[in-house]
């Protein structure tokens, strides 16, 4: 737990120098540099903590051709990250280099497009590492997660054919990556009306079998193989944290803050607007699967929530005085320690203690 206590201590300090001094743009190149070596260091260095450890230890281990890699497509490992781990295996046998590499690309791209998609990128980082602690280890989806954001760079420039070059990418990392096309249709307006009007339609739809039926009719169009899948997520605990009363309550509260503050921070953060409209889309997703498919609820609206994280660092905008912008900065630490033992509450053991190779209990080959 020390080392969690220390990150957040980290965040929560390079963030009152983002929010409350005149520190330099030098000085904060210097601090984002640091945080980004110190969260590699963290992620690359863990040895048996975080989730399907084993799975992609094991994946690891058996990558010593191209011909394994291919065959273990057809067990569920995309082939853009099969390669991956290939080149690296082919250099390698040692896991914790793989780990280090994974870390480093995984926040060079969430850092770029952090400095994009927030004014205060420290504090938005702050909720982010807390909100996606629960999926450390989840190897895959972090580099589609990243590649994703990092595409939202060429969105915003009007660069559409990069856009969909690397949300390809990120699809070949992982195959959920394809629902941030939705993303191509989101930096605009939508009048307040519309909005509404479709948060009720969702809810609506979303208490009766419709969904649960059109899934269905798609999964078998599409093979069995998809539906087994399906299956095998909704079958886990995801709705312990995700799809909890709290979580219901939580969305519902932003959701209405982020409403209201729309035009006074989009006029100041044009960006916003694109955030906005990708949290709206989760809740639609949300509250049309909840009740029926827990996998598209938690896993298919987590492009989306993730946006929160932007949001919440874009309210600061409001308040022009530097001295209550840090005020505030009490209540973003009570809320991402409240969020770090949420994500991670399904499975607390995996994280806790948190377990380093520089532990001598812990090997670092590829052997299990």
């Amino acid at each position: 737990m020390f080392i969690y206590l220390i990150t957040f201590l980290l965040f929560i300090c390079f963030s009152f120098l983002e929010v409350r001094t005149d520190i330099s743009e030098r000085t904060k190149k210097y601090l984002y540099t640091f945080l980004f070596f110190f969260l590699v260091f963290q992620v690359g260095f863990r040895w048996q903590t975080g989730t399907d450890w084993f799975d992609y230890l094991r994946h690891f281990a058996q990558s010593t051709s191209y011909e394994a890699v291919l065959i273990n497509v057809l067990l569920g490992y995309e082939i853009g990250y099969g390669s991956f781990v290939f080149l690296v295996r082919s250099f390698t046998d040692n896991y914790t280099v793989f780990l280090v590499l994974h870390a480093v690309l995984y926040y060079f791209l969430v850092f770029k497009a952090n400095k994009i998609l927030s004014p205060f990128p420290f504090l938005s980082l702050l909720v982010f590492y807390a909100s996606t602690m629960g999926i450390l280890g989840s190897n895959k989806q972090l580099i589609a997660l990243a590649i994703c954001f990092y595409s939202l760079k060429y969105l915003l420039d009007g660069k559409s054919f990069k856009f969909f070059l690397l949300v390809f990418i990120a699809f070949l990392f992982h195959t959920s990556a394809l629902l941030f096309l939705i993303y191509y249709f989101l930096n605009r307006d939508i009048k307040k009306k519309y909005i509404l009007s479709l948060l009720v339609l969702a809810i609506v739809i979303g208490k009766s079998s419709l969904p649960n039926l059109l899934f269905s009719n798609f999964a078998n169009f599409l093979g069995g193989a998809l539906a087994d899948k399906a299956e095998k997520y909704g079958d886990n605990n995801l709705s312990a944290t995700s799809l909890s009363l709290i979580g219901l309550i939580r969305r519902l509260l932003f959701f209405s803050l982020f409403f209201i503050n729309y035009d006074k921070i989009t006029s100041k953060f044009p960006t916003y607007k694109l955030l906005f409209n990708g949290f709206f889309v989760g809740l639609l997703i949300y509250f049309l699967f909840s009740g029926s498919l827990i996998v598209l609820a938690g896993r298919g609206s987590f492009y989306f929530n993730i946006m929160e994280c932007f949001l919440m660092s874009s309210q600061l905008l409001l308040f022009k005085s530097k001295k209550d912008r840090a005020y505030l900065l009490l209540v973003f630490f009570i809320y991402s320690y409240f969020i770090f033992f949420q994500s991670i509450a399904e499975y607390p053991e995996l994280f806790i203690p948190y377990n380093g190779v520089l532990d001598s209990r812990f090997p670092v080959s590829s052997e299990i």
